[in-house]
């Protein structure tokens, strides 16, 4: 799955209500995240704090030196706080498939892959920050298991600062989802942890949220069966890492790939889950189910595309304190060219309005 439209989460989610039955106005016009320009800058990722400043993380090509680097920016509202900065110590091949968490007073963690291209193995590390932005410590390894590749990492914050990260680990045989949980201090709770129980085929590209006390829940792609298509699953934690039931699969329809999840939290524990799923009317939709805390489906399944032609895919997901939510992904042939970002902002149970962003 595709993370490049998950700067647009904050922006989304920073509209008042007033502003949502205006039509969702703009708070300021677009501006550019990266100081440097040379060459390629991709995939960004961004984490907000209760007070809306925001941090943006993202690959560039070239800059430190070497293939690829993680960089980041600090901002309050669309003021940068400082200069841009590289989060990387080590430089050499690639440090890409950069994600950021924060807490609610602005620390935040940064995790990416680290080594040479895929398939040569890499390893997932990470980076602490205080609000500030200064370093808290040096950039430490999050994987113990190093055999094969560890990449795709996702993290998620609770409001005391523990955090923690999912990943694919690949072991020559098939992929699965490993995660590691950390205090504040970035002292490892525990050891790391299989999510996934079903392990024939691939188990890939993992996304997690906490909640406010550090509960957590991870989604990711899996196999149907041995072979053919796919299906969302998660599993459900308590803050101390116990698994809280059994894996469980997101999606109710089940004809076709369903794949490509997100998901994203609300401070009591409440969840909602998007993906793209093929062959419900369209070539490839964008669909999301609720969830109360403890786990039980808030409703049915639900499209969240309005345009149905063509194909909606790569869903990112963002919620705010309330448990509103926005939804975003990319949709071809919509805007007039070729693609376009596109955007659904949901109260907890009804659509609000439809929002719109070209790529250039």
């Amino acid at each position: 799955m595709s993370r490049v439209s998950r700067w647009l989460l904050i922006l989304l989610l920073a509209v008042p209500p007033a502003a949502r039955a205006q039509g969702g106005t703009p708070l300021g016009p677009e501006f550019r995240i990266n100081t440097y320009t040379t060459s390629t800058q991709i995939l960004p990722a961004v984490a907000t704090d209760a007070s809306g400043n925001f941090v943006v993380v993202w690959n560039s090509y070239g800059q430190d030196g070497s293939f690829a680097g993680v960089f980041g920016q600090r901002f309050g509202g669309s003021v940068p706080l400082g200069p841009e900065f590289r989060v990387n110590s080590y430089t050499p091949a690639y440090q890409n498939q950069a994600s950021v968490a924060a807490d609610s007073a602005g620390n935040f963690v940064v995790v990416w892959r680290s080594g040479p291209a895929y398939p040569f193995p890499g390893d997932v590390f990470g980076q602490r920050y205080a609000s500030d932005g200064t370093p808290l410590g040096p950039e430490f390894r999050i994987n113990t298991f190093v055999t094969g590749d560890q990449s795709s990492p996702d993290a998620a914050v609770d409001t005391s600062g523990n955090f923690v990260v999912v990943w694919d680990s690949f072991d020559g045989s098939y992929t699965g989802i490993s995660g590691q949980r950390f205090a504040f201090s970035g002292a490892p709770l525990g050891p790391e942890f299989r999510v996934n129980t079903y392990t024939t085929g691939y188990q890939s590209v993992p996304f997690v949220a906490a909640d406010s006390v550090g509960n957590f829940v991870v989604v990711w792609s899996g196999p149907r069966g041995p072979a053919g298509p796919g299906d969302v699953f998660g599993q459900r934690y308590a803050s101390n890492g116990t698994p809280l039931g059994p894996e469980f699969r997101v999606n109710t329809y089940t004809t076709n790939d369903q794949r490509f999840p997100a998901v994203a939290a609300d401070p009591a524990g409440n969840f909602v889950v998007v993906w793209g799923g093929e062959g419900q009317g369209d070539s490839q939709g964008v669909f999301g189910q609720r969830y109360a805390s403890d786990g039980t489906p808030d409703g049915p399944e639900f499209r969240i595309n309005t345009y149905t032609m063509l194909v909606q895919h790569g869903p990112a997901v963002g919620a705010d304190p309330a448990g509103d939510f926005v939804v975003t992904w990319y949709g071809y042939g919509q805007d007039g060219s070729y693609s376009g970002i596109f955007g659904q902002r949901f109260g907890r149970i009804v659509p609000v309005e439809l929002m719109h962003f070209s790529v250039e």
